[in-house]
C-alpha cells in the first residue's frame, strides 16, 4: 500500500478480484451514476487535473503510471487507487496499452 500525506491517495496492490468482472462492476457502482471502463493506448496521458468527487480506479489489464501531488506509483492489473476529491493527479500508459475501471465514488478495497 502506498499513501500520500494530507488528502490521502492510497494504492492497494492486487486488491481487486478480476475473475468476476460483473461482481467488480457491481461493487464499484455508485448509488447514483455509472462506472467507466477506459482503454488507453501506449503513450496516452491524462495530464494534471482534479475532480469534485472521490474516485476509485481499478487497473484491469496492463500497467498505468499514476501520479498525484506528493507521489506516484506504477499500478498493474488488480491494483486499486483510492483518490479523494480535490487531489490533483494524472496518469500515463507508459508501459503499453492499459485498461481500467473508474468509479466516481469511494469504494473501500482495504483488506
Amino acid at each position: 500500500m502506498i499513501s500520500s500525506p494530507g488528502k490521502s491517495v492510497v494504492v492497494h496492490s492486487a486488491a481487486a478480484d478480476l475473475s468476476d468482472f460483473r461482481g467488480l462492476v457491481e461493487r464499484c457502482m455508485p448509488q447514483q451514476g455509472c462506472v467507466e471502463v477506459q482503454n488507453d493506448q501506449s503513450g496516452k496521458e491524462h495530464p494534471w487535473h482534479q475532480h469534485d468527487t472521490d474516485e476509485t480506479i481499478v487497473v484491469l489489464n496492463g500497467q498505468l503510471l499514476f501520479y498525484w501531488e506528493g507521489g506516484e506509483a506504477v499500478c498493474k492489473s488488480g491494483d486499486v487507487i483510492e483518490l479523494p476529491k480535490g487531489v490533483r493527479h494524472g496518469s500515463k500508459a507508459s508501459f503499453g496499452d492499459v485498461q481500467y475501471l473508474i468509479s466516481f465514488a469511494n469504494v473501500d478495497f482495504a483488506r
